[in-house]
């Protein structure tokens, strides 16, 4: 579906002469820095039911961990951040988590715009492609990326992130 999306956007902006700037971006590590309580927040703020806010809570909650060395065992901590890849509802947990920031950057209005359909930003797990018409707004989106990021702790990998630019003229990678 994402490559069926990119592809028909591009196609849309060069058809109609104009290029399409994009930037991948990789969050690092994002399912382990998913902070429980900016996670509980974003349940809230979300308008979940007051019961499962508060079984969210209370499972998130019960997590220790303990280390084993040598036969020895540390002091339990409570474990303040990850989700549970493989879990049933860690894809729903991180999808809510990351919402914050599609919804910032659909609110932008930076952008790709078919039509009056916002596709400024495509999301698969933890990876996103930004397409704009504009470099200026890139650049923009990639600095509420950065700001959002920051916000809910989780920076971008700028070693697994590059920009590019699709065009009628031109096709290449910026390095």
């Amino acid at each position: 579906m994402s490559r069926f999306l990119l592809k028909e956007v591009t196609d849309y902006f060069v058809f109609h002469g104009s290029n399409v700037h994009m930037a991948s971006l990789d969050a690092r590590k994002a399912f382990d820095r998913v902070n429980h309580v900016k996670l509980f927040n974003v349940v809230i703020n979300k308008g979940l039911p007051g019961r499962l806010v508060k079984a969210i809570i209370d499972w998130y909650g019960k997590i220790f961990s303990i280390v084993r060395w040598n036969d020895r065992f540390s002091e339990s901590r409570i474990v303040k951040s990850g989700i549970r890849q493989g879990g049933i509802l860690s894809p729903i947990f991180f999808n809510i988590y990351m919402d914050v920031l599609l919804s910032t950057l659909k609110s932008s209005e930076h952008g790709c715009h078919p039509g009056k359909t916002f596709v400024g930003c495509i999301a698969y797990a933890d990876d996103l492609i930004l397409l704009c018409a504009s470099v200026c707004n890139l650049q923009k989106m990639l600095t509420i990326c950065d700001n959002v990021g920051r916000q809910l702790d989780i920076p971008f990998n700028a070693k697994k992130s590059f920009p590019f630019k699709v065009g009628k003229r031109e096709l290449y990678r910026l390095p």
